[in-house]
């Protein structure tokens, strides 16, 4: 298809609502005309105002008279595309399409911005399902540059390749992916919510720290619960619940009641005021200050360190921090590290440092592929023992910490001086099965496995999409290939036998994976 010019082209958008807005935005930017429907009023006033401030501040202020705001749908009988982006809900889609597909001049192909309702059966309202495909942008929409362009079962060749043209004259990466249930980026980010979620509901931490780990261990802009504000809860859990219905009650895709009951009470995040954090209006939201970390001189000390790729990065932390590291017991260390990831290694080595280190010598385990409370069962004095993030203590200047069943008097203390003083700010929650960041991501990643396995699209373009689309720091598959497919197996593996649910069993693709030894995303074909 050949290029399209912008200037010769005219878009008709259905609703002036925030998506709407936003595309007729990246579509002024970018030298289109637009005509901009809707029913309300204020909807169309409010787009106008909106419109009218953004191109302002770019001094784009005379494409104002590229856009007519209009209540009446005839007028896109002449329009070269058109994009829905009405409410989501599958009557009010249907019926749009149906008037559109009467409309619109039979070569027009027509577009939905559905984030999660089927394209398929949208287009079915249609006289011709073949003319019409999925265009699904992300919030601000003139702003983030992924464009998911969704095949339905009856779209025709021609016409996908013309949404990908679209998209990109728009300014936008395209991305093509099958019509299947939540299409790439809100079927994958599924477990960023739903496992946040399930951790806050089972009181293993508060919404703050479960945040802060996730920012500041893992490096994503935003955590899940501030990410949930900002998107706005009704709607997230929206996503949640068409994704469950139309996979007929997929455990992965459970609503939680929280997200229900705040609903409920209006507690909807930023645009109410209220949400997992409260936004006053007279001032802006602020962290919480930091504990400042105290980096220490060279040479005071040794660490005692075990580790078989469950820690990552440990041995440089720690000898960053002036530790000197070794895995002989000698001199009494200040600390000893046990990041090991095989049961009996770790049955073997508890009691053995037990016996040998002083009583306030703590003894970290990593506790990421299996609680701390299973293996403190394996000493006779488990108050010194404390679980720890292994996998995800080299990232960032935190360090996620998991008090044993019964922890000596002031261990605590000492060990989070002990932390500053090492360079990392401890975060404690309660014991818990693959503690927060390793479930995470390694429900991202499992969930990207079987949207490979599936055929939604190919390793790198699911990457390619959750980098554009949610902004993660890093692919899911290119996180599980950087913690190892192994280890994310045996997290996975962790959480089925703590939970005794589907919810958690791995993805067959992810299985043949680490059966073949794959190791990076180029490794990870179907």
């Amino acid at each position: 298809m050949t290029e399209l010019d912008p200037a010769t082209t005219t878009l008709g958008i259905v609703g002036a609502g925030t998506m709407g807005s936003g595309i007729a935005l990246a579509a002024l930017y970018h030298g289109f005309s637009v005509r901009l429907y809707d029913v309300v009023e204020d909807a169309r006033q409010n787009a106008s105002t909106y419109l009218q401030n953004h191109l302002d501040r770019k001094g784009l202020g005379d494409r104002l008279d590229r856009v007519a705001l209009i209540d009446d749908l005839d007028r896109f009988s002449e329009v070269d595309f058109v994009i829905e982006a009405a409410p989501e809900d599958l009557g009010i889609k249907q019926e749009l399409f149906a008037r559109l597909d009467a409309l619109c001049r039979p070569t027009i192909p027509l577009a939905t911005n559905t984030s999660t309702l089927s394209v398929t059966v949208i287009a079915a309202a249609t006289s011709n399902p073949g003319r019409v495909g999925g265009m699904h942008f992300f919030n601000p929409a003139a702003v983030l540059p992924l464009v998911e362009v969704i095949e339905g079962a009856d779209t025709e060749a021609e016409v996908l390749a013309s949404l990908v043209s679209l998209a990109s004259a728009l300014g936008k990466t395209p991305v093509v992916v099958r019509d299947t249930p939540g299409f790439i980026v809100n079927r994958v980010a599924r477990p960023f919510y739903g496992e946040a979620l399930r951790l806050l509901g089972e009181g293993a931490a508060d919404v703050e720290t479960i945040d802060r780990l996730v920012e500041g261990g893992g490096r994503f802009r935003m955590g899940p619960f501030r990410l949930m504000d900002l998107i706005g809860i009704d709607i997230n859990l929206a996503a949640m619940q068409s994704m469950y219905e139309q996979t007929f009650g997929e455990p992965r895709y459970r609503p939680h009641w929280i997200q229900a009951r705040m609903v409920q009470q209006s507690a909807l995040g930023r645009k109410t005021g209220r949400g997992f954090y409260t936004y006053p209006e007279t001032q802006p939201e602020k962290p919480a200050p930091e504990p400042e970390p105290k980096p220490r001189q060279a040479g005071r000390g040794n660490a005692f360190i075990v580790e078989d790729g469950w820690g990552p990065g440990i041995r440089d932390w720690l000898s960053g921090a002036g530790l000197t590291c070794t895995d002989q017991l000698g001199e009494r260390p200040e600390i000893a590290v046990v990041a090991v990831g095989e049961a009996e290694q770790v049955r073997q080595l508890l009691p053995a440092l037990e016996a040998e280190l002083e009583a306030d010598v703590p003894i970290l385990c990593q506790a990421a592929n299996r609680s701390i409370a299973e293996s403190s069962g394996w000493m006779h004095s488990p108050e010194r023992l404390i679980g720890f993030d292994g996998l995800f203590v080299a990232d960032g200047a935190m360090i996620h910490l998991v008090a044993p069943p019964r922890m000596a008097q002031g261990a605590r203390e000492r060990l989070d001086t002990m932390m500053l003083n090492l360079g990392r700010v401890p975060l404690w929650t309660k014991d818990s099965p693959a503690l927060v960041l390793p479930r995470i991501v390694a429900m991202l990643a499992n969930e990207a496995a079987f949207a490979v396995g599936e055929g939604v699209a190919d390793a790198r373009t699911i990457d390619r999409a959750m980098r554009l689309g949610v902004s993660y720091p890093l692919g899911p598959l290119e996180w599980m290939a950087k913690l190892g497919v192994e280890r994310v197996l045996h997290i996975l593996e962790h959480l089925q036998r703590e939970y005794g649910e589907e919810r958690y069993r791995p993805a067959p693709m992810l299985r043949r994976w680490a059966r073949t030894g794959a190791s990076s995303v180029d490794g990870f074909i179907a």
